[in-house]
């Protein structure tokens, strides 16, 4: 695998990982987050642990479930 791709990789599990620890400050449970969204569950697993990169639409879906600019959700 070439430095870029393993770059990439490791940008999608922090941010992964930042988005669940927002998703657990505004929201009891994940299942309550996907409610509020209407995001397949399938495809937010696959966001937080950092295997898919998500489309544009999607988090501004996400974003807007949670009250912030899409800006705000990068580290």
């Amino acid at each position: 695998m070439d430095k870029e791709t393993l770059q990439k990789q490791k940008f999608l599990k922090e941010f992964g990982g930042s988005l669940e620890r927002l998703i657990y400050r505004k929201f009891q449970s994940k299942d309550a987050f996907l409610r509020e969204t209407g995001i397949y569950k399938a495809t937010l697993h696959d966001i937080l642990i950092g295997k898919v990169d998500p489309q544009l639409t999607t988090l501004r879906r996400i974003a807007d479930g949670l009250g912030v600019s899409v800006r705000e959700l990068f580290p």
